[in-house]
């Protein structure tokens, strides 16, 4: 039974509680009502807490069901990346040679005179005013580095000009002792810190303000796609969500930049709420480097530290043995940068040999151009060495089952052994990253379209050999263009995605009608 707690309102005991949040408790729906003004912005399904391992963190305080949007934000702060070409001070898409503006008051480039308006520009514009010479920007290389400062600058200027802001900003983890001294944060300290100081002529911010406003960035920052080239922003509560590299949360983004973050499985309560700070279909070995460069922590999630990730094995290699079928993974993530041993002849091989082939491998699909012919050919020199589950192998198979039939015209020109090609890779890729990256929403969701557009070229050939079409293939088609808006169905129309979205919508009504007949 639900315990007694005090109304919100007159605290006479009850035990009634706000049902989104299960966090504050009323006595009568009147005083809710009352006191909904208040408590709206704080109606959130989850509350931080902290422990001496992971800091503040956030835990649900009741179920999430699937597809349920757990928090939306608006950037607390948000500007160019630092290492960019120079965009637009205002709307922060890149600045084309001959079509922009200058601040006539700083100089700082724009695209237009409706983005002087925007308020993201003025800190910037201060501080130059305030530094007697207005900026000049003459080349238009990448990364410019004028352009390292600018959301540093940004993010320092809270203090004095948004107190409020600036104190939220400010609580976030810049993780300063781990990061001092690294060659990153020497990078920085040259590249951003100084600059900021003689650039700008100003004592208004000591070196420790500059560097702790580097860390929050670096550590709390999140890349947003809505500008070309993406920019930076950093939101409040999205800063406490911890890492997994099996999270249980997916991150979206509307075109102004807003966050939404969401939960395409159930999630019980009490369950800690985490997102990827890497990329989830990287390596095992290319994720921890990843996040040690950036935000200085070796990972110990479950997918980690279970070298088979989930029995998928998805960093194997082949054993070097001809005649053996086995595969060599290291005994453990403690062991990952020494021996590997093959599961079935036991024999081992140094890390050496298998860095030559990672590094061979990775050389060759960087360098490689994404046809068709290409991903074939990669496909099939590689699986001497790589088994069809590598991570490498998966990267060359999204694309040829892109590349194959891209256009809805085209995909009725391909051959049969084409087209199957293109749905058994699909349908491997599918399995494979709804075990190991349930959250990679878009790709999953591109996937899914690309298998229902396949199996509905299966049915037209069907159909007009036979005059017949099968009802299971339908109902699959049906199956798959129904995940594909489910896990799309937060993307916005100025993402390719989004126009995956709205397509998979009318072809889903469309199957549902022709299902009903």
């Amino acid at each position: 039974m639900n315990a007694m707690n005090p109304c919100k309102i007159c605290a006479a005991e009850t035990k009634n509680s706000c049902s989104n949040c299960k966090q504050i408790y009323y006595c009568s729906t009147e005083h809710q009502k009352q006191d909904w003004k208040s408590h709206k912005s704080n109606c959130l399904p989850f509350k931080v807490v902290i422990n001496g391992q992971l800091g503040r963190h956030l835990i649900t305080t009741r179920n999430i069901k699937p597809f349920e949007v757990v928090m939306k934000e608006t950037p607390l702060l948000r500007g160019p990346s630092q290492a960019t070409p120079p965009v637009c001070c205002g709307c922060l898409n890149i600045i084309e040679p001959s079509d922009y503006i200058n601040c006539e008051l700083c100089g700082w480039l724009l695209c237009g005179r409706e983005c002087k308006q925007k308020s993201e520009h003025k800190y910037e514009c201060e501080l130059t005013v305030q530094r007697g010479r207005k900026v000049n920007v003459q080349e238009f290389t990448n990364p410019h580095p004028m352009y390292q400062c600018i959301t540093t600058v940004r993010g320092l200027m809270l203090r004095d000009k948004d107190p409020e802001r600036w104190q939220k900003f400010n609580t976030l983890e810049s993780l300063e002792d781990e990061r001092r001294d690294s060659m990153q944060w020497k990078i920085d300290y040259e590249s951003v810190c100084k600059f900021i100081l003689k650039f700008f002529n100003t004592n208004l911010f000591t070196e420790n303000e500059i560097m702790r406003v580097i860390g929050i960035l670096q550590i709390n920052g999140h890349e947003v796609p809505v500008s070309d080239p993406a920019h930076v922003a950093v939101y409040y509560n999205a800063s406490f969500l911890e890492h997994s590299c099996l999270p249980n949360l997916a991150k979206s983004f509307s075109k102004d930049g807003h966050l939404i973050i969401w939960a395409p499985q159930d999630i019980k309560k009490g369950d800690h709420l985490s997102i990827c700070y890497s990329d989830s279909v990287w390596g095992t070995g290319d994720r921890q480097h990843h996040l040690m460069q950036t935000k200085m922590f070796k990972c110990q999630c479950s997918r980690c530290v279970d070298i088979t990730e989930y029995g998928t094995k998805y960093n194997a290699l082949r054993c070097e043995k001809s005649d053996c079928e086995g595969l060599m993974l290291p005994k453990s993530l403690s062991n990952w940068h020494k021996e590997w041993i093959c599961d079935i002849c036991q024999s081992k091989v140094d890390k050496g040999y298998v860095n030559s082939i990672l590094e061979k491998a990775g050389n060759d699909l960087n360098a490689m151009e994404k046809t068709q012919e290409n991903c074939v050919k990669y496909l099939e020199h590689y699986k001497k060495w790589l088994p069809s589950q590598h991570y490498y192998m998966c990267e060359v198979k999204i694309h040829l089952v892109q590349q194959i039939g891209k256009e809805p015209k085209e995909l009725i020109t391909i051959s049969d052994d084409e087209l199957q090609i293109k749905l058994k890779y699909a349908r491997e890729l599918i399995q494979l990253y709804e075990i190991l990256a349930p959250c990679e929403v878009r790709m999953l969701g591109t996937l899914c379209f690309e298998i229902h557009s396949a199996m509905a070229e299966q049915s037209r050939r069907v159909t007009v050999n036979t005059n017949i079409t099968p009802k299971e293939v339908l109902e699959e088609s049906l199956m798959f263009v129904e995940k594909c808006v489910n896990y799309l169905q937060y993307e916005s129309d100025i993402f390719v995605e989004g126009h995956v979205l709205k397509q998979a919508k009318i072809n889903r009504d469309a199957l549902r009608m022709v299902m009903r007949m």
